[in-house]
């Protein structure tokens, strides 16, 4: 069975951080050999889990969310 990747479309967002907090995701990427914007999504992805998991998101921003997954899935075909 071969399994392709299919790569999601990505929206670029631009984000303004505090000049201390930009030098600790930089020197995070630095001693990871990562890039930054690979550290800076990786805090987003997890800080969101959180948040919806601890119900500090609103559950119209978690139902609206759930609905575009299941109509990404179904239009996949999964």
């Amino acid at each position: 069975m071969v399994k392709t990747a299919t790569r999601e479309n990505q929206v670029k967002l631009t984000v303004s951080v505090p000049p201390s907090l930009h030098v600790l995701l930089r020197g995070w990427a630095l001693c990871e050999g990562r890039e930054l914007t690979s550290v800076v999504l990786q805090c987003v992805e997890l800080s969101v889990r959180q948040l919806k998991s601890n119900g500090s998101i609103p559950s119209a921003a978690v139902r609206s969310y759930e609905r575009a997954c299941e109509e990404r899935l179904a239009a996949g075909g999964f």
